[in-house]
């Protein structure tokens, strides 16, 4: 039996944990506006991750919940995974980033590339599956991937299906980074069942600070019309510029949301109901549950994504 002395105590520490838990909101929580109420819906993967942790960890201490992508070879790989881990109250989707044969091959060989490993064209299915499969074990926090480079790979259709394959094999999901207009990854994963869509904008294609903020404002503007995907990478331009901005497109009514929230929400457009703007189904999603070698030569624009 519970005494009325010992009730009253229960119910006053609920109270306190209660208005703890929402001053920390207010002051520390992510700002993510409900699906439903927001103008805008955009994701920002940063690629890269796990080269190095100053500029990694003042994107992290962002109230915005930006996707990291892990280089498999990178040094801090294991390090920034569990930094993403840490704190549930404010999770972060990983992905892998997956390096894949650039068109120039001397790339795969300079400075920092030359601790991945990388997928070529040359590699027999057995050796590319084995090659995804020991990527995804130096990200095991994965919840989708994408391509690193691949403007030589991406166009192969075969080997694109045999990455498929093991993604499918582990319910997870793929971002085509478009670093090629003749890319056949997005085609492929859907052909293979694996939920997919391609990045829409990078960021910071010029890396010079005006260019990244009128790349984001774009991304804000195109999101109005349909969710839209965009790609950085960590540099000091690019956090002063999110760090300056986010909160003022977040009052805007632009939101940022994981990435495999947009597929869903793709995914019901191209089936024909737009669930995502009549539901909350993705409110309780949290993408820690199981589940900079910019391209150049291309517009950081690429055309918007059709219904298919």
């Amino acid at each position: 039996m519970v005494t009325e002395e010992e009730a009253a105590v229960m119910q006053r520490t609920t109270e306190l944990v209660v208005r703890d838990t929402k001053q920390w909101q207010r002051e520390h929580g992510d700002r993510v506006l409900p699906w439903s109420e927001a103008s805008g819906h955009l994701a920002i993967v940063i690629d890269d991750v796990g080269r190095e942790l100053h500029l990694f960890e003042q994107l992290l201490a962002l109230r915005f919940p930006l996707t990291f992508s892990v280089l498999p070879g990178s040094i801090y790989a294991s390090g920034v995974q569990l930094r993403l881990r840490g704190d549930r109250r404010r999770p972060r989707e990983i992905m892998l980033h997956l390096p894949m044969e650039p068109l120039d091959p001397t790339q795969m060989h300079q400075g920092d590339e030359a601790r991945e490993v990388f997928l070529l064209r040359t590699d027999d299915p057995v050796t590319l599956r084995a090659k995804v499969e020991d990527a995804l074990a130096a990200v095991p926090a994965a919840a989708g991937v994408n391509n690193h480079m691949g403007s030589a790979l991406t166009p192969d259709a075969a080997a694109m299906g045999e990455v498929m394959a093991v993604l499918h094999d582990r319910t997870l999901f793929f971002v085509d980074s478009r670093t090629i207009a003749a890319t056949e990854a997005e085609a492929v994963a859907r052909a293979h069942g694996v939920p997919t869509s391609s990045r829409d904008v990078f960021l910071d294609h010029d890396p010079s600070a005006a260019a990244i903020e009128a790349a984001l404002d774009e991304a804000a503007r195109r999101s109005r019309e349909a969710p839209v995907i965009a790609i950085a990478h960590p540099s000091a331009e690019v956090v002063e510029v999110l760090t300056r901005r986010l909160p003022e497109l977040h009052a805007e009514g632009v939101s940022v949301y994981p990435v495999s929230r947009l597929l869903t929400a793709r995914s019901a457009l191209v089936g024909g109901t737009d669930r995502a703007s009549q539901s909350e189904e993705f409110e309780g999603m949290n993408p820690n549950d199981p589940a900079p070698g910019r391209p150049k030569g291309e517009s950081a624009f690429s055309p918007p994504l059709g219904p298919s």
